[in-house]
C-alpha cells in the first residue's frame, strides 16, 4: 500500500485530544517507553477503564477464527471490559462486530487521521463503535493510511491494554508485531492454537511454542489466567470519556 487517501468520515462526533502529561491520557500507555505524546479520540469510551483487553489476528480470517471471536466476546461481555483492536479486515473487524452485538465497549486504533477511514467498507461498523466505544489515533487529521503507519499504531493496541489475545495469525503480519511489542512491554500475551498445517494459525502456534504467548484452548481459559474465573460478573456500565 502506497498513498491511499481513504474516505473522510463525516459524523457529528467531535475529535478530542489529550497530551501525555494530562491526567486523562491512557495510564497504561504512560508506562510504555515509546508512548505517543499526543492522541486523538472520537467516542465515549473510558480509555482508563479497569479492564482493557486487546484482540488481534489475521486479515484473512477463517470460519474457525470468526467463531473464536464470537465465543470470546460472548464470554467477555458480562465483565465490563473495553476491547481494543485495529479495525482492519479479518479478525479485527470481526472482534468489533461481536462486541457491538454483545453491547461491549470497543475501540479501534487507526493508522491514519480521524477525518478518514481505511478500509472504507468498515464505515458502518466504525459509526456504531463511536456510539459505544470509539476511534483512537496518534495521527492528526489529513494523515493518509500509509503502510508504515500500521506497525506504528500496533504499539498503541499493545500498550493500552492489560493483555493481548491473538486469534489466527500467520508467521508474518501485524498480529505478530503487536504480540512482540506487548512482550517488550512485559504484558501478558495469549493465543489460540490452530492446526499445524494451517498458514493462518502458524503465527499463533509459533508464539505458544516459543513461550511468547500462553495457550488458550477455550475462551474461559482467559478468565482463569486473569483470575476472573470464580468472580461474579459486574453489571455493565458505560462511562463517558473525559478526553
Amino acid at each position: 500500500m502506497t498513498r491511499r487517501t481513504g474516505a473522510c468520515l463525516r459524523t457529528k462526533a467531535r475529535y478530542r485530544s489529550t497530551f501525555f502529561s494530562e491526567a486523562n491520557y491512557p495510564k497504561r500507555l504512560k508506562n510504555c517507553f515509546d508512548a505517543p505524546i499526543l492522541l486523538y479520540f472520537k467516542g465515549n469510551a473510558n480509555l482508563n477503564q479497569q479492564r482493557i483487553i486487546s484482540i488481534v489476528g489475521t486479515r484473512n480470517a477463517t470460519d474457525y477464527g470468526r467463531n473464536l471471536c464470537r465465543q470470546l466476546c460472548e464470554v467477555l461481555a458480562p465483565y465490563n471490559v473495553l476491547v481494543v483492536s485495529g479495525l482492519a479486515y479479518g479478525i479485527d473487524v470481526a472482534v468489533h462486530k461481536e462486541c457491538i452485538a454483545n453491547q461491549t465497549t470497543t475501540v479501534g486504533v487507526l493508522g491514519h487521521g480521524l477525518d478518514r477511514l481505511y478500509p472504507q467498507v468498515h464505515k458502518a461498523v466504525s459509526q456504531k463503535m463511536v456510539l459505544n466505544g470509539g476511534l483512537l489515533s496518534e495521527f492528526p487529521i489529513l494523515t493518509n493510511p500509509d503502510r508504515q503507519n500500521f506497525p506504528q499504531r500496533n504499539r498503541i493496541i499493545a500498550g493500552i491494554a492489560d493483555v493481548t489475545v491473538v486469534i489466527e495469525a500467520s508467521i508474518k503480519g501485524g498480529a505478530l508485531i503487536t504480540a512482540e511489542i506487548a512482550n517488550s512491554y512485559n504484558k501478558d500475551v495469549y493465543a489460540f492454537p490452530g492446526r499445524t498445517n494451517d498458514v493462518y494459525s502458524e503465527g499463533c502456534n509459533f508464539l505458544i511454542k516459543t513461550n511468547r504467548a500462553g495457550l488458550i484452548n477455550h475462551p474461559k481459559d482467559l478468565m482463569y489466567y486473569l483470575g476472573w474465573g470464580n468472580e461474579v460478573p459486574e453489571k455493565k456500565t458505560h462511562v463517558q470519556a473525559t478526553l
